[in-house]
């Protein structure tokens, strides 16, 4: 082999013995630094991810149509399907913070942020954020109920329920931020709320009815649902307790003001 820096040739080895230059193997050739054979290892790991991306867009989105037409196929058993209800959950929370940011930048809250207008990173991460853990304590809420006084379902097939039913809110959710992009304000934070309530209410509401009227535990389901009603409502009260001074409590404030 022969050093492509000075010219020494060598027998064997992989660094020249006089300038200490990686000699480049038969058939692999320098560039910028980077070999050919490393580059294309970093091209085909690449393109296998975005491969991955792309196939998990597709499932996701033939999960979407189908459930949000017949929603009731979530109660049967499939290996994809808790991943698609998570993410259908963490989209909504997405969705929601970016609609929450626009609605407030467009009504120019003078009150947050330096300039005026308040800052994406604060509203965003605190609104989504909030948006989480209210569907958390939805979801730990239809566990329990369901676990004490239902069919006793796993944690995630819990969540798979609700996910696969709050795709309607995800909908509502993105037509209201489209709104709020085109300044129809008011609509778009109407169609906002309506989102929430059907995400936080409705859309659960259905799923404890379903969990509890497959194999009740002794008890009628109507019993059982007052119970995931009382226990729902002291979760959210504690939270709200926690949160009436914190940065969302702050916003909430604010965007109830200007309506």
């Amino acid at each position: 082999m022969t050093c492509t820096n000075c010219g020494n040739k060598h027998a064997n080895g992989r660094f020249c013995g006089s300038c200490g230059m990686r000699i480049a193997e038969t058939g692999e050739v320098f560039q910028d630094g980077q070999t050919v054979v490393d580059a294309t290892v970093v091209n085909a790991e690449s393109n296998v991810h975005l491969e991955n991306v792309g196939n998990l867009t597709k499932e996701y989105w033939s999960y979407f149509v189908q459930h949000l037409k017949h929603p009731s196929l979530s109660l049967t058993t499939k290996n994809d399907e808790f991943r698609n209800g998570f993410i259908s959950l963490l989209l909504y929370a997405i969705i929601f913070g970016l609609s929450f940011f626009t609605a407030l930048k467009g009504m120019a809250l003078e009150s947050i942020g330096a300039d005026g207008s308040p800052s994406f990173s604060s509203v965003f991460l605190n609104v989504a954020g909030f948006v989480a853990i209210c569907i958390a304590i939805i979801s730990f809420g239809l566990f329990i109920i369901g676990k004490n006084f239902g069919p006793a379902y796993p944690f995630k097939q819990t969540l798979t329920l609700y996910g696969a039913h709050s795709l309607p809110a995800i909908v509502i959710v993105a037509v209201a931020l489209f709104l709020l992009l085109m300044k129809s304000y008011w609509y778009g934070i109407f169609l906002l709320i309506l989102s929430f309530i059907y995400i936080l209410m409705l859309s659960p509401g259905y799923v404890i009815s379903v969990l509890l009227s497959k194999k009740p535990k002794g008890i009628d389901p109507l019993h059982g649902y007052a119970a995931y009603t009382v226990f729902v409502i002291i979760l959210f009260g504690l939270l709200f307790k926690l949160l009436v001074d914190s940065t969302v409590g702050t916003y909430l404030a604010e965007l109830k003001a200007m309506l």
